[in-house]
């Protein structure tokens, strides 16, 4: 009986460990892809916001990487990789269980980072060629205008007198051949740091929801390769 348990468990965790062979690609792929979104925006998201997708890239490739022992480990019986094995485990749940928890109070204040970072830039909106066209792209892409509405952008653009905005701030039919007016008026009526936020917020979800899966996952990994070890030494032997 013993026997058939020791083989059950045994294949069951060659399966998970090849299983976070491709969860390690997964997690990789997640933060490869949120740091790419993110860079496009860099002047509008504080470091912080950089920290959690180049924590998961490097989460991934360690996963990737310790995989393979816990693979071995599982394969041979042998019980001192067993043991590294769970050892490098229990350190990668306790880095992510941390990262996940940053990660959600981080999503409870993106707004108002957000909302900070983009209140700092609007002053080169003009002087900076580069802050112009991030804050146009943001505006049209989101349909949004301003940091908490359109009259933001009166005091930094010093248009008391007739109103004006960036004509990004307001719909506009490409292809129209016309003079462009945008008023507060005119102008999309959500800020920025709401829209912009919102989006930022949900990529930030999908580093916790996949880190939360992932400490799922090594949870029942360290507790079979513990159990093994503990088998393999006791009933085999199976020193290296």
């Amino acid at each position: 009986m013993w026997a058939k348990i020791f083989t059950t468990v045994k294949y069951t965790l060659v399966t998970v460990n090849l299983l976070f062979v491709i969860t390690g690609i997964i997690i990789l792929s997640v933060g490869g892809s949120v740091q790419s979104a993110y860079n496009g925006y860099h002047h509008f998201l504080s470091d912080r916001f950089f920290s959690l997708p180049a924590f998961c890239i490097a989460t991934g490739i360690i996963i990737f990487l310790i995989s393979f022992f816990g693979f071995y480990g599982a394969f041979m019986e042998n019980y001192m990789m067993n043991m590294a094995f769970v050892g490098a485990m229990i350190l990668m749940f306790i880095f992510q269980l941390s990262a996940c928890i940053a990660g959600y109070a981080l999503r409870g204040n993106t707004v108002a980072l957000v909302q900070q970072q983009l209140m700092s830039t609007m002053e080169l909106y003009g002087p900076s060629l580069e802050v112009t066209k991030l804050w146009d792209e943001v505006q049209e892409d989101f349909e949004c205008c301003g940091v908490v509405n359109a009259s933001d952008w009166i005091a930094p653009l010093g248009t008391q007198q007739t109103g004006g905005l960036p004509v990004s701030c307001c719909p506009h039919v490409y292809g129209t051949i016309q003079t462009v007016n945008c008023t507060v008026i005119q102008a999309y009526a959500t800020g920025c740091a709401e829209a912009f936020g919102d989006w930022v917020k949900s990529h930030a979800t999908a580093i916790g929801v996949a880190g939360i899966f992932l400490v799922l996952m090594q949870a029942l990994a360290v507790g079979g390769a513990l159990w093994m070890a503990k088998m393999s030494r006791e009933e085999r032997g199976a020193y290296p």
